[in-house]
């Protein structure tokens, strides 16, 4: 493991540890980006390769570039890793990236069979990551509504609460609710 990667290690995987402090340092100096990447990559580490996805969402809204040719990576990464901070966190991230359309046709796609994801922060980061696309490609529009409106009766309050806010954006035209689109925002300095 590189000394990066140590950073993010200790504590609880509730808590985000050092993963600002080495998305920010990342961001800074984009020379250190593949070693923050390698972390995706530490399959017995669980807590290393959440706070990984944390710092590569982060890392994600001022620097998409860095990820030019990563995609199919991150969204196997987003549909196969055990760890559901992982997977919720490469969803954000692959709205951030700036997608062909037929990357953007697989991204729908993964962000499709995340909707059926048994933890609700993915699904209800896969609603969101929907609904970003949906505003940018207003042709997928009425597909991504009915795929979203099919958990208006999930048995999570949290994930019909999404469902009904991203409803009123793609069917009434409200605003995209404050923090779901991350892109070009810094939470840390």
């Amino acid at each position: 493991m590189n000394e990066l990667l140590e950073l993010l290690e200790g504590g609880d995987i509730r808590s985000d540890g050092h993963a600002d402090e080495v998305a920010s340092d990342v961001i800074q100096n984009t020379e250190l980006f593949q070693l923050l990447l390698d972390g995706l990559e530490e399959d017995d580490n669980d807590l290393v390769r959440g706070r990984t996805a944390h710092a590569l969402e982060k890392v994600s809204r001022i620097h998409p570039e860095l990820f030019k040719g990563l995609l199919n990576q991150l969204m196997e990464q987003a549909l196969e890793d055990k760890l559901p901070m992982v997977r919720w966190h490469l969803a954000m991230l692959l709205v951030n990236l700036e997608l062909s359309p037929q990357e953007t046709n697989k991204v729908i796609l993964v962000l499709y069979i995340l909707l059926d994801d048994e933890s609700v922060f993915v699904k209800s980061w896969a609603i969101s990551g929907l609904t970003i696309l949906a505003q940018q490609k207003p042709d997928k529009n009425g597909a991504i509504t009915t795929k979203i409106k099919v958990l208006k009766d999930h048995k999570s309050a949290a994930v019909r609460n999404r469902v009904s806010k991203a409803l009123k954006v793609l069917e009434d035209g409200e605003t995209l609710p404050k923090g779901w689109s991350k892109r070009g925002m810094r939470y840390f300095t």
